[in-house]
């Protein structure tokens, strides 16, 4: 049973996780034994002197290494964040906006996953080719069961209403008078002050409509009045109801919605104003707007990645065009030899002990490519940037026991104390110091992305065989 205190207990680290988390990586990683002794990758080529005067920066340090093996001796391939660096909370300085303003390629991961990356674009200024390394990706959709459900008692579930209510005044906004001139609500959560139309009967009515970027459970509240919901021309039935006392709100509901627009009608109000909260169930969550981008974890992608960086240099610096066909074929070579190497080091660990728990949802690509199952995670999203509830916590602790996973895996910078009260709760182990999100230093033990790889590789089959 997870008991009160428990939760109290882990509510208070998740707020610490979070603060110490966000970019601080620890300089010293433990290492984890080898399983296997690989044939060492070929590093990609740093030119001493380039045959290119192209200024070409990426983004992420991994992707600069995978740009570097497709640009070989050609040109030089920088890094904007540095080593060590948690992309999801990187925030560009004065000289990073300048480094960008002189590059004239500059190769991003995309799908949502450099969040800082229009408003650096805008204060750059300037015009350069930017490439789009995941361009042509589809994004994976959670299966059935990665996601703890969240089961609240009622005065629970008004609690967190409530909770997510605040004290903030009501943001204004308008309706429209039939659901076809329905008005969209500036924002996918909020407490709002909705403005109704005098219906015939006396009572105020209004049509509202949400547009959500992730499927999932929310939470809606509204005041005296009836609310339905529908989506895709289907009205959507509440899982729960409950009345509530707050923020000018009497009764609370959950609803299971997809991503997309959803339809709110408001009716039988007394007054011309509705108060309406809308906020994601079991706490705020962190989206990426298009889905899970850590596309990397699965090398397969990689080749995506290579073919789009060998067109897109090939088309900043046509004389290259050559060069990059026969590095980019080369380092794809390379990339196929890491997918079997991987495919043969999982199978050291039995089916049913292929569980993974981890600190965010970032290995949803390789889970789905070596057959490992996603129990759960701390953070309840695809960036660092989410904070847990409670009822999270308890529901992944639950996942766990009755999933019987062995280990919680963290990233490089992730404050381990919640995962470490998880795993008291559960008698579950905890491996720090995976790489995903940065590679090392030369001297570090993932320099490079397939190095980056094999050692993270190497970590869960250690903890899981």
């Amino acid at each position: 049973m997870f008991h009160s205190i428990s939760i109290l207990r882990l509510l208070a680290l998740a707020l610490l996780s979070l603060s110490l988390a966000a970019c601080a990586f620890p300089s010293t990683p433990t290492p984890v034994p080898p399983t296997a002794a690989p044939a060492q990758p070929t590093r990609a080529p740093a030119p001493t002197i380039a045959t290119s005067t192209l200024k070409v920066l990426a983004a992420e340090t991994f992707l600069a290494d995978i740009a570097q093996n497709v640009a070989g001796n050609r040109l030089k391939v920088d890094a904007l964040i540095p080593i060590g660096v948690d992309p999801h909370g990187f925030e560009p300085t004065p000289a990073d906006v300048r480094r960008v303003a002189d590059s004239q390629v500059l190769i991003v991961n995309g799908a949502g996953f450099e969040e800082f990356l229009a408003k650096l674009l805008e204060n750059a200024g300037g015009k350069r080719a930017v490439i789009e390394a995941s361009a042509g990706l589809k994004s994976r959709e959670a299966k059935e069961g990665e996601e703890a459900k969240v089961e609240l008692s009622d005065a629970d579930l008004a609690k967190a209403i409530c909770g997510a209510a605040g004290g903030e005044a009501p943001k204004s906004a308008p309706s429209g008078k039939t659901a076809t001139t329905a008005t969209t609500l500036p924002g996918e959560e909020g407490l709002f002050a909705i403005t109704l139309t005098k219906q015939a009967d006396g009572t105020f009515a209004g049509y509202i409509k949400l547009e959500t970027d992730e499927a999932g459970d929310f939470q809606i509240a509204i005041s005296d009045g009836k609310l339905n919901v529908a989506q895709n021309a289907k009205a959507i039935a509440a899982e729960k109801k409950v009345t509530l006392k707050c923020a000018g709100l009497t009764q609370g509901l959950v609803v299971e919605l997809n991503k997309g627009e959803a339809a709110l009608a408001l009716t039988g109000f007394k007054t011309d104003q509705a108060i309406v909260l809308v906020a994601p169930a079991g706490g705020h969550a962190h989206h990426h707007h298009a889905g899970d981008p850590h596309f990397w974890l699965d090398p397969n992608n990689v080749i995506k990645y290579v073919e789009n960086i060998r067109d897109g240099l090939s088309q900043a610096d046509p004389s290259g065009a050559a060069t990059y066909q026969a590095n980019a074929s080369a380092y794809i070579a390379q990339l196929k030899q890491l997918d079997q190497w991987i495919a043969e080091q999982v199978k050291a660990i039995p089916p049913e002990r292929r569980l993974l728990v981890t600190n965010h949802e970032s290995f949803g690509y390789l889970a789905d490519r070596y057959g490992f199952k996603i129990v759960g995670t701390i953070m309840p999203s695809v960036s660092t940037g989410a904070s847990p509830s409670a009822q999270q916590l308890a529901a992944l602790v639950n996942q766990i026991k009755t999933n019987k996973a062995k280990a919680i895996f963290l990233e490089t910078g992730t404050n381990p104390q919640l995962a470490k009260q998880i795993a008291q709760e559960t008698g579950i182990k905890v491996v720090t110091e995976l790489y995903t999100h940065s590679i090392t230093d030369a001297k570090g033990l993932a320099p490079t992305y397939i190095e980056m790889m094999k050692y993270n590789i190497k970590a869960l089959v250690d903890a899981l065989k």
